[in-house]
């Protein structure tokens, strides 16, 4: 009964893909096979031929954003969203930035994922680095709590507009809406938290370490043991989550009680944990950040907690506080969905609760006559980067499981999340949204496109060489058209890649690596295709890696 209902569901938003679709405003016309299904609008012929497409023109446009006059920063820094060349004439003069809430610490952590760390890597191109720094730096400089208050060097997950001094969304603190003055979100601490970690573990530069150890520091002293009793049905269940959605910073008073978003603290303390020896973590602030990690895990799945309650409920910056808990929010179920594929160990279920999650999403968010997901109840529309999302978080169920209507659905809305991509690299927000967010259209829209390709490698472009994904933060990788070298943080990691031809040598360190016929000892894989193939390193003890063709 079970997989007949989800069959039904998967049927059901297939036909819907139909009817409204051609009366969509975008910025190209939909394509469509002879079965009516949906293709992406460039090189519609060669299946995903157009992911590596987007994220390049996504990322290429990044590189040329103006410098908004009043502040002398780049456009992103100081605005949420913005019109386009094509949109505003006022574009390159760094003036098109809309009067809305900017929200610094969602934008840099997405920077620092879909640049620094994934269409670097896949590009070879170095220069993302200087993007990302130049972010970073300014929150550490103009945007971080006092070192004395109760929530100390913490990031401000919003601002205000052509401010150069993040300090939370001052002009809206009357309506109720966003942050106000001193006020942060917890879980944005932990998203950035682990966007400052894995730039100190690209550069190896202190600060980010230091930054993002403070990040943690924060959440582990602040956390709260929300688990309920043991009664088997209890009605006084507490209704907080583990950290607040809003909390002043410099006075503690917590503004919004409940965020279901604690995938994020929980990817921070887990990899410093991991990596504490290196990085020279004292045992007592391990110890910290255990008890902190543990108490938010247990509550996610406990009987109060949005594994069970689905009130995914408290992420979007600019919503207005929610004390009834009305709205739901499809990011977090869908990046906590994420977490436990990278992560099975952590869930003994992830088999029925990635699915489950999976399923609820689409049920909640799908839109009529469109392959596309809407962001959020209170704001109820389709929008490119989150149909991207659960595209992604489906390639990524259908690698763990070869279950191929995972792969079908990831095919149909990532195709569609590609007609929001102008030739010029300007993202929409979405079906007649010609406004583009810098959160969305770029830190949220460019890694899910490579997570897609990095789970099914046969998307990735044919007779290229790409890195695809690592299980280490990959801090260097050089191209040649025989060549490949790149080097990884750690010592033990397993690489996927696409390559235009079979390697002749795979090497880790100073020794060569031996072909073998799965990865269950260090080596190497080769999946050949129609061009090229797909070629899979697992190297211990060494992190540099050559492959020779």
């Amino acid at each position: 009964m079970k997989s007949a209902l989800i069959t039904v569901l998967f049927l059901f938003l297939a036909a819907a893909g139909s009817a409204l679709a051609d009366e969509a405003t975008l910025p190209h016309s939909l394509v469509r096979d002879s079965g009516g299904r949906l293709l992406a609008w460039h090189r519609p012929e060669i299946p995903g031929a157009a992911y590596a497409h987007v994220a390049g023109l996504a990322a290429e446009f990044l590189k040329t954003v103006p410098v908004e006059p009043t502040s002398g920063l780049k456009l992103y820094m100081v605005h949420a969203d913005f019109n386009g060349p094509g949109q505003d004439s006022s574009y390159a003069k760094g003036t098109s930035g809309t009067d809305w809430i900017p929200n610094p610490a969602c934008v840099f952590a997405g920077f620092v994922q879909s640049l620094a760390v994934d269409y670097r890597v896949f590009s070879g191109d170095e220069s993302y680095l200087e993007i990302v720094r130049e972010c970073l730096d300014q929150m550490l400089a103009n945007g971080t709590t006092c070192t004395d208050w109760p929530w100390p060097d913490c990031p401000y997950a919003s601002a205000d507009p052509r401010s150069r001094v993040y300090q939370g969304g001052t002009r809206w603190e009357k309506e109720g809406r966003g942050d106000g003055l001193h006020c942060i979100e917890p879980d944005k601490v932990g998203e950035l938290g682990i966007g400052y970690l894995k730039f100190y573990q690209i550069t190896g530069e202190a600060r980010y370490l230091e930054a993002a150890i403070d990040c943690a520091d924060a959440l582990a002293a602040n956390v709260r043991d929300v688990l309920p009793g043991k009664e088997k049905f209890g009605t006084h269940f507490d209704t907080r989550s583990p950290w607040p959605f809003r909390v002043n910073a410099r006075t503690g008073v917590v503004v919004d009680e409940y965020t279901s978003n604690v995938v994020e603290p929980v990817r921070l303390f887990d990899e410093l944990i991991r990596t504490a020896q290196r990085t020279g973590i004292d045992s007592a602030r391990v110890e910290s950040f255990r008890k902190a990690r543990s108490l938010a895990w247990e509550w996610l799945f406990a009987l109060n907690g949005p594994m069970k309650t689905f009130i995914w409920n408290g992420y979007f910056e600019d919503i207005p506080s929610d004390h009834a808990l009305q709205n739901r929010v499809q990011i977090t179920p869908l990046e906590t969905a994420r977490y436990i594929l990278k992560h099975p160990e952590y869930d003994p279920s992830w088999k029925t609760n990635v699915p489950a999650l999976l399923h609820w999403v689409a049920g909640v968010f799908a839109t009529e006559g469109l392959e596309a997901i809407r962001e959020q109840t209170w704001c109820y529309f389709p929008m490119g980067s989150h149909t991207s999302r659960y595209a992604s978080v489906c390639a990524m169920y259908y690698e763990k499981t070869g279950e191929r209507r995972y792969l079908e659905e990831a095919f149909r809305f990532f195709n569609f999340a590609t007609y929001v991509c102008e030739d010029c690299g300007y993202v929409w927000v979405g079906p007649g949204w010609e406004t583009a967010w810098f959160s969305d259209g770029y830190g949220d829209y460019i890694r899910h496109f490579m997570e897609g390709l990095a789970a099914v490698p046969e998307w990735a472009p044919a007779g290229e060489n790409h890195l695809l994904r690592s299980t280490s933060v990959v801090q260097t990788v050089s191209y040649g058209p025989r060549r490949v070298s790149y080097r990884t943080y750690d010592l033990d990691a397993v690489e996927v890649l696409r390559l235009g031809a079979r390697p002749k040598s795979v090497r880790a360190g100073a020794g060569r690596l031996d072909e073998r016929v799965s990865l269950d000892m260090p080596g190497w894989t080769w999946e050949k295709l129609a061009q090229g193939g797909v070629l899979r390193v697992d190297h211990r003890g060494a992190a540099e890696v050559v492959v020779e063709m």
